[in-house]
C-alpha cells in the first residue's frame, strides 16, 4: 500500500470505512456518487478497496506483506528479542524468528509484527486484542505468548513460543500411524480447542498448517491471529474489529455458515476439526475435489454431503461404524446438528477408545429424505421437506400394524418425492439469479412457489407440503401476508383435491397464522373443518394428531380455556409416549408448550414434571447440550421462579444464557429467556446488567413481531421499574403492555392478570392504598380465589393486600390475608424453605402481628422469612437483611 499525506489519510480513512460496511450494489452507488464530486478521490477509493480485499484474501501465515526487501530487518531489536530470519507474512503483520539478547535467557522465539499500512483502520486495536486473546489461553497444546510490547517506533508485538515440528496429517503419514493413534493426537487437538471455547475464544482457522507435531509427538496449536472473542459480541466497537477480523478463514476448512456469511460459533471449529478427522482417517476432503475451481470448492462445503468415511478410506472395516458416525455428526451442514462443543467431540472419541457406546447416532430415514434441502441451500434456502413417516414394525396390536402398513406406503410415497424434490431445487438453481439481480430470501420464495405452480400441478400432494414448509419459512421472516399467501394456496389446492388428511395438515397448520394475524374467528373456524377432517379418516398418522393436537391446544389457550388446552396437550404428548415417539420434534414442542400452560394454572409439580420429561427425550434424542435443550432448561428457570426461589432460577438462566452465547452467539438468546434473565438478575439486585438484558429482549421482540415476547418483556420491566422506584417509567411499560395483550384477552389472560397485580402495587407504592385494594380486589374475582387455590398470583395478590390494609392502619384484616397469603405461597412453592414469596407473606404476616400487639410471634416470623430469603434471595439482599433486622 503506497504512503498517503496525513491530511487526505484522514479523508481516505473515513470514507473507507464507510465504504467497507457496504456491500454489492451500495457500494458502487456511493462510488459512483463520490465520483461526480471527486473522481480523483473516487479512483484512490477504488484502488485502496481492491488493495483491501487482496489484503483480506491473504492468510495470516502466507504470502509476504512486507515484501522481499523486508528481510533486511534481520538483526534489529525489539525490546529484549533481536530478528534472525522472517518464518511468513500475511495481511495484519509478519512473524520473524528470533532470539532474547538480554542476556537472562537463551532461545529462540516467533516474533509477530503489525503492518503498520493498516494502522490507520484499527489494526493496532485488532493487534492489541490479539495479545490480550492469546494471554488467556495457557495450555500444553497451544503455543505460548511469552511477552508483548511496542517499539519507540510505534511498532508492537508479540513474542510466541516457537514451534519446530511438522504438518499433524504430514506426521501421521510419516509415521504410518494407525487409526486409534491418529485419534489420540486428533484428542490432544481437541483439547486444545475445547480449552479455547472455556475461554469464550474461538481459533476460526482449524487446519493441518496450524497444527504442529514436534519431533516427541507433542501438538501444538497455532495461529489465534483471526480468532473471535465471543466475549466482545455486545460491543459495538469491538464486534467492528472482529468482524474486520473475521473474514479470513481457509475456504477447504470452513464450516457452511462460514462461507455463508453466518454467525461463527464453537460449531464452526467442530465443523473444521470433522473435515480435520476426515482428512487425517480417510486420506481425502470429505466434499471438495483437487478438479474443483474455487467457486465449486466453496459450492461444496454447502450442498455435498460427505460419502461416508468408510467408503472412502483404505482401513474402511476398521472405520465402519462409530467412527462413520462419530466424524459424520461434527460434519453436518447445520450447526445445531453438530457436537456443540469440542469437548463434546472429545467425549465420542474417548468413548470409541474405551468401547463404550457413543452419542453419535447414524442418520434416520427422516433425516435422510430431508437432505436435499442442505445439499441445495443456496438455491432453496427457503426451503423444507416434507418429514417421511418413521416405519414401524408390526409387533401383533391392530393399530401398530395399521401405522406400519400406513408407514410403508408413506415411505414408497415419500421416495417418489425425493425425485421431484431434486428436479425441484435444480429448477430453482438454474432460475434464481438469471436476471442479475441480487438474491434474496424472499426472492427464492417466490420463484419457488412460481415454479411449483408452472411444473407440478400434476401432483397436488407435493405442491400442498411445500407450499406449508415455505409457510414457516415465511413465518421465520416475520413475513404474516406471505405465509398466509402460500397456506391460502395449499388450502385451495386440499379443497379441490378432496383428501381429509391434506385438509387437516393445511387448515391445522393455518391455525396459528390465524391467531398471529389477530383472526380468532378464522382460527376456531379452520379447526372445526380440521378436526371434522381428521374424524373422516380411519386412523390418522402420528404426524397429523401432532400437527393438529398442538393447533388445537394452541387456540384452546388463546380462547382463555386453559383447563381444555392442557388436556388436548396432555392426551397428545401421552399419545407420542405410547408410541414410543419421544423423541420426535413434536413431542418435544407439546411438552414445551404444556410445561408454560401448566405454570400459568399453577400447578408447577407438574410443570417441572413435564420438563424433566423433555429433558430426557432430548438426551435419548441426542441433543444435549443443545440449543433445544437450554430452551426446555430456561423453561426450567421460569418454573423456579414462579415458584419463589429467584436466585436458583438465576444461577440457571445464567449458565442457560453463556452456553446459548458460546454455542451460537449473542443474537441467539431468544428475547423470552432474556426478558426474564433480567428480571431474575434485577430481583437480586443486579440492576445494570438486567435492565440490559431486558431492553435488549424488547428490541428482539419488536424486530421480529413477537407480540408474546413484546408483552412479557414490558411486564418484566414494569415489575423491574417499580423494584427500582421508577414510578413514572413503570406505569408507561403497564400501558404499553396492556394496550399489547387486549386484543387477544383470551390468549394473554395470564399477562393481564400479572399486568394487574403490578398496577395494584403501583397504586400502594403512590401511595393510593384503597386504589390498590380496588384493583386487588378485581384480581381476586376475576380468578375465583375461593375455589382456585393454585392461581400462580394468588399468593402475591393476597400478600400486597395485607399491605394496602395495613397502610390504611386496618390489622386485623391483614394478618387474616397475611396467613392465606402465606398458606397460597406454601402450596405452589417447590421449596417453601427457598421461596421468595413464602420469605415476602411471612414479613407481612410479621408486621400484622406487630400491629396486632403479638411482638413475640412478630419476631419469630421475622426470623424464619430471614432464613427463607437469604436462601431464595442470597444472605446480602435488602429483603433478608430488612428481615434479619426486624423488632
Amino acid at each position: 500500500m503506497r504512503e498517503v499525506e496525513s491530511g487526505r489519510w484522514t479523508q481516505l480513512s473515513a470514507l473507507l470505512d464507510e465504504l467497507l460496511d457496504l456491500d454489492g450494489r451500495a457500494r458502487e452507488q456511493r462510488l459512483a456518487d463520490l465520483a461526480r464530486d471527486d473522481a480523483a478521490l473516487a479512483a484512490e477509493l477504488t484502488t485502496l478497496l481492491a488493495q483491501q480485499g487482496d489484503i483480506e484474501r491473504e492468510h495470516f501465515l502466507e504470502g509476504n506483506a512486507l515484501g522481499p526487501s523486508d528481510a533486511t530487518a534481520a538483526g534489529q531489536t525489539l525490546g529484549a528479542y533481536t530478528l534472525e530470519r522472517p518464518l511468513g507474512a500475511g495481511g495484519m503483520g509478519s512473524v520473524w524468528l528470533a532470539r532474547r539478547s538480554d542476556g537472562r535467557f537463551e532461545g529462540r522465539v516467533a516474533v509477530k509484527l503489525l503492518n503498520l499500512a493498516l494502522l490507520a483502520r484499527g489494526g493496532a486495536e485488532r493487534f492489541a486484542r490479539e495479545g490480550h486473546l492469546l494471554a488467556r489461553l495457557a495450555h500444553p497444546h497451544i503455543a505460548r505468548l511469552l511477552d508483548a510490547g511496542v517499539t519507540p517506533q510505534g511498532q508492537p508485538y508479540l513474542v510466541l513460543e516457537h514451534v519446530e515440528g511438522e504438518q499433524i496429517d504430514r506426521w501421521c503419514d510419516t509415521h504410518a500411524l494407525g487409526i486409534d493413534a491418529r485419534v489420540r493426537l486428533l484428542l490432544d487437538v481437541l483439547g486444545a480447542v475445547a480449552h479455547a471455547h472455556s475461554k469464550l475464544v474461538l481459533h476460526r482457522d482449524i487446519k493441518p498448517a496450524n497444527i504442529l507435531v514436534t519431533h516427541d509427538g507433542e501438538v501444538k496449536l497455532l495461529d489465534f491471529g483471526i480468532a473471535k472473542l465471543l466475549a466482545d459480541e455486545a460491543d459495538p466497537a469491538a464486534t467492528m474489529l472482529t468482524q474486520e477480523g473475521g473474514r479470513a478463514f481457509t475456504p477447504d476448512y470452513a464450516a457452511p455458515e462460514q462461507v455463508e456469511g453466518g454467525d461463527v460459533t464453537p460449531a464452526s471449529d467442530v465443523y473444521a476439526l470433522g473435515v480435520l478427522m476426515y482428512l487425517l482417517l480417510g486420506g481425502v476432503h470429505p466434499t471438495m475435489r483437487a478438479t474443483h475451481t474455487p467457486i465449486e470448492r466453496l459450492r461444496s462445503i454447502i450442498e455435498t454431503e460427505p460419502p461416508r468415511l468408510s467408503d472412502v478410506a483404505e482401513r474402511s472395516r476398521a472405520l465402519r461404524g462409530d467412527l462413520d458416525n462419530i466424524v459424520a455428526k461434527a460434519l453436518k451442514k447445520a450447526p445445531a446438528e453438530r457436537y456443540p462443543t469440542a469437548a463434546a467431540f472429545a467425549d465420542d472419541l474417548r468413548r470409541y477408545l474405551a468401547d463404550e457406546p457413543i452419542a453419535a447416532r447414524p442418520d434416520s430415514l427422516r433425516y435422510r429424505g430431508a437432505k436435499f434441502v442442505r445439499r441445495h441451500r443456496l438455491a432453496v434456502g427457503a426451503v423444507s421437506v416434507t418429514l417421511l413417516a418413521l416405519i414401524g414394525g408390526i409387533v401383533g396390536t391392530t393399530w401398530q400394524a395399521i401405522e406400519a402398513r400406513r408407514e410403508r406406503d408413506q415411505a414408497l410415497y415419500q421416495t417418489k418425492r425425493a425425485e421431484f424434490q431434486a428436479r425441484f431445487a435444480y429448477q430453482i438453481m438454474s432460475e434464481v439469479g438469471s436476471d442479475g439481480q441480487a438474491i434474496t430470501i424472499r426472492k427464492l420464495m417466490e420463484k419457488g412457489i412460481d415454479v411449483l405452480e408452472r411444473n407440478y400441478g400434476d401432483d397436488p400432494r407435493f405442491v400442498i407440503g411445500m407450499l406449508v414448509n415455505m409457510s414457516g419459512r415465511y413465518m421465520d421472516l416475520g413475513d404474516t401476508q406471505g405465509e398466509y399467501a402460500a397456506l391460502a394456496k395449499a388450502t385451495a389446492i386440499a379443497d379441490k383435491l378432496g383428501d381429509p388428511d391434506q385438509i387437516a395438515y393445511v387448515q391445522c397448520n393455518t391455525v396459528e397464522t390465524e391467531l398471529a394475524a389477530g383472526r380468532p374467528e378464522q382460527a376456531d373456524k379452520r379447526m372445526r373443518v380440521a378436526l371434522a377432517s381428521l374424524d373422516r379418516l380411519r386412523e390418522p398418522s402420528l404426524d397429523r394428531q401432532s400437527e393438529c393436537g398442538t393447533a388445537h391446544a394452541r387456540l384452546l389457550w388463546s380462547q382463555g380455556r386453559l383447563d381444555e388446552a392442557i388436556s388436548t396437550a396432555t392426551r397428545l404428548a401421552r399419545a407420542f409416549e405410547t408410541r414410543k415417539h419421544t423423541e420426535d420434534l413434536g413431542y418435544l414442542t407439546i411438552t414445551s408448550m404444556l410445561q408454560v400452560m401448566l405454570s400459568q394454572a399453577g400447578r408447577l409439580s407438574e410443570a417441572i414434571e413435564w420438563n424433566r420429561r423433555n429433558d430426557a427425550a432430548q438426551e435419548r434424542a441426542g441433543r444435549g447440550g443443545t440449543i433445544s435443550m437450554s430452551l426446555n432448561q430456561a423453561n426450567r428457570a421460569n418454573q423456579l421462579y414462579d415458584a419463589g426461589n429467584v436466585k436458583a432460577a438465576w444461577d440457571l438462566q445464567r449458565a442457560i444464557v453463556d452456553r446459548i452465547v458460546a454455542q451460537q452467539g449473542v443474537a441467539s438468546v431468544r428475547a423470552g429467556v432474556a426478558h426474564r434473565l433480567g428480571l431474575s438478575q434485577i430481583h437480586i439486585e443486579e440492576t445494570d446488567a438486567g435492565m440490559a438484558w431486558i431492553d435488549r429482549a424488547i428490541s428482539m421482540a419488536v424486530a421480529k413481531n413477537n407480540r408474546t415476547a413484546h408483552i412479557g418483556a414490558l411486564l418484566s420491566r414494569a415489575q423491574s421499574q417499580l423494584m427500582l422506584g421508577r414510578l413514572d417509567e413503570m406505569a408507561s411499560d403497564l400501558d404499553a403492555a396492556e394496550r399489547l395483550a387486549q386484543p387477544g384477552a383470551g390468549e394473554h389472560r395470564h399477562a393481564l392478570r400479572t399486568a394487574h397485580l403490578l398496577r395494584a402495587q403501583w397504586r400502594l407504592a403512590k401511595g393510593d392504598a384503597s386504589m390498590a385494594l380496588e384493583e386487588i380486589d378485581r384480581l381476586l374475582t376475576e380468578i375465583d380465589y375461593t375455589r382456585n387455590k393454585s392461581a400462580p398470583q394468588l399468593a402475591r395478590a393476597l400478600t400486597l393486600k395485607a399491605r394496602a390494609h395495613l397502610a390504611l392502619g386496618a390489622s386485623a384484616p391483614a394478618l387474616s390475608e397475611a396467613r392465606d397469603a402465606l398458606a397460597a405461597a406454601q402450596a405452589i412453592a417447590i421449596d417453601p424453605q427457598q421461596s421468595a414469596d413464602v420469605g415476602a407473606a411471612l414479613m407481612v404476616l410479621a408486621q400484622a402481628q406487630r400491629a396486632t400487639g403479638d411482638a413475640s410471634a412478630a419476631r419469630a416470623s421475622a426470623q424464619r422469612a430471614a432464613a427463607i430469603l437469604g436462601a431464595s434471595l442470597g444472605p446480602r439482599h435488602s429483603q433478608t437483611v430488612a428481615a434479619a433486622n426486624f423488632n
